[in-house]
């Protein structure tokens, strides 16, 4: 059976209270951006029609998870047909979770999953663990039909980029470029500048717009932007000094250059897989 649809979670976004609109309109500004996709709100799920490269999506701050997904009527009968198909080849045990966000769906959750479950394990000849599943068979079912899926794809939480203002970012090495990742996570946008060309292509996969790289011809030039906060990538080790009037932070300050490759090799294993 193929998806139709694609289930997009945020995490932290639900911490700001009367702000969340102003959060949340960001992070689906930014996914559409990055993906090149609409996606729309259904409630507090926001919704994408399936598309083939989904691994776009972890490239946007702010999404903690995503399921491709297959929606069917909120018919009983459907919902078991999606499901077998959904299930048929994978190993190892499963379980039901139904979340009926739609309350009007006659059959309530915890008499749904045994009976989704039944007929899956019968019909397949696999079994059911409730408390140590190898996969989970989640169905939602709201005010559009019953959405069913079973991956759940973890992306890099954070907050939307662009939602807490602009950063410059003195970029020297490849920790550079990860001290801009993080401070993007944040919610920050960043202004790169470097003393000689140099790669940010990494940095733009995860960007939701154009970035252009500003060179400067010595570190007095990082004067010249109005900005007031610079991030550098400097850790423990190759900490040095540096002049100037703008605010400072090394968030690598504390890593390993070990724990500085490691997570640069996590989000280019993202940038690579599209």
């Amino acid at each position: 059976m193929e998806y139709t649809h694609i289930l997009v979670r945020y995490g932290e976004i639900f911490l700001k209270g009367k702000n969340k609109y102003i959060f949340e309109n960001k992070l689906i500004s930014n996914i559409e951006k990055i993906t090149g996709k609409k996606i729309r709100k259904l409630r507090s799920r926001l919704v994408m029609d399936f598309f083939v490269d989904h691994g776009k999506l972890r490239r946007v701050f702010g999404l903690v998870s995503y399921s491709p997904a297959v929606r069917v009527g909120k018919d009983v009968e459907e919902i078991k047909k999606a499901a077998l198909e959904l299930v048929r080849g994978r190993k190892g045990k499963f379980r039901v979770e139904t979340n009926r966000a739609d309350k009007t769906f006659p059959i309530k959750s915890p008499d749904f999953n045994p009976l989704i479950g039944k007929f899956v394990g019968e019909t397949l000849g696999i079994e059911g663990d409730y408390k140590n599943p190898d996969y989970i068979l989640n169905i939602e079912i709201n005010q559009e039909g019953a959405f069913i899926f079973v991956d759940n794809i973890k992306c890099f939480g954070g907050l939307p980029t662009g939602v807490e203002g602009q950063v410059l970012l003195l970029i020297e090495d490849e920790a550079s470029i990860l001290a801009g990742l993080l401070f993007m996570k944040r919610g920050c946008s960043v202004t790169p500048i470097a003393l000689s060309s140099i790669d940010i292509s990494l940095l733009q996969q995860f960007c939701p717009h154009k970035l252009e790289l500003n060179l400067i011809d010595n570190l007095k030039g990082v004067e010249t932007f109005s900005v007031d906060v610079m991030v550098i990538g400097q850790n423990f080790e190759s900490y040095k000094k540096i002049d100037t009037s703008k605010l400072l932070f090394r968030p690598l300050i504390a890593y390993s250059e070990r724990e500085i490759k490691e997570s640069i090799k996590l989000f280019d294993t993202v940038h690579k897989k599209d």
